[in-house]
């Protein structure tokens, strides 16, 4: 039995942890962080930041008593100082994130307010059981409530399937673009219509 639930604030490691394995051999942020002795702690101090921000939205699924699944998202107006702590965490990688803040900023939609999921994984041997789906739509649906929409910057190829697919996600402006194997599929979903 999978169960969605709000972070505690003493789950942020577990969590963080759990992302970086699961981003471990991911393309972009292999271009992030090139040592692959580095890579995992570069990459979960990354995301203790964002989880520790001001804002930020964090949900797990649990199965057994562990956590097997993480979303992650900040709000728009997230405060830039952020960036500062980003800075100091990535440490000499910090000039490849650095840059994927600055060209997300660019692609971001103007003028409202959304939040953007900036993590999103699930243990690798609980794949393919719809915990993804299911800590979406956990999410989405608050959201939708609030009529707030969603933004992302998939990792992966999007051709407009998969579980961003099944909640409406579209590209939306150009890819970003870092190196021939690291790119960003920015992907917009609006607030559904009331039927």
């Amino acid at each position: 039995m999978i169960n969605i639930r709000s972070i505690k604030q003493e789950e942020i490691n577990i969590v963080a942890d759990l992302l970086s394995t699961e981003y471990y051999h991911d393309d972009f942020f292999i271009w992030s962080v090139e040592s692959d002795e580095d890579r995992h702690k570069v990459v979960s101090d990354y995301y203790k930041v964002y989880l520790n921000a001001a804002g930020c939205v964090a949900h797990v699924a649990e199965c057994d008593g562990d956590i097997v699944g993480a979303s992650v998202w900040l709000p728009h107006d997230v405060d830039v100082s952020i960036y500062d702590d980003i800075d100091e965490v990535t440490g000499v990688y910090a000039a490849q994130f650095r840059a994927v803040a600055d060209k997300s900023h660019e692609s971001e939609p103007k003028g409202m307010p959304f939040y953007q999921l900036v993590g999103f994984g699930v243990v690798k041997k609980m794949q393919g059981a719809g915990i993804g789906g299911a800590l979406l739509k956990y999410h989405l649906d608050i959201l939708d409530e609030k009529g707030v929409p969603t933004y992302l910057e998939a990792s992966t190829p999007y051709s407009g399937g998969g579980v961003y697919g099944k909640f409406e996600y579209q590209l939306v402006g150009e890819l970003l673009v870092f190196a021939e194997r690291a790119v960003l599929y920015p992907l917009w979903r609006p607030v559904p219509e009331r039927g």
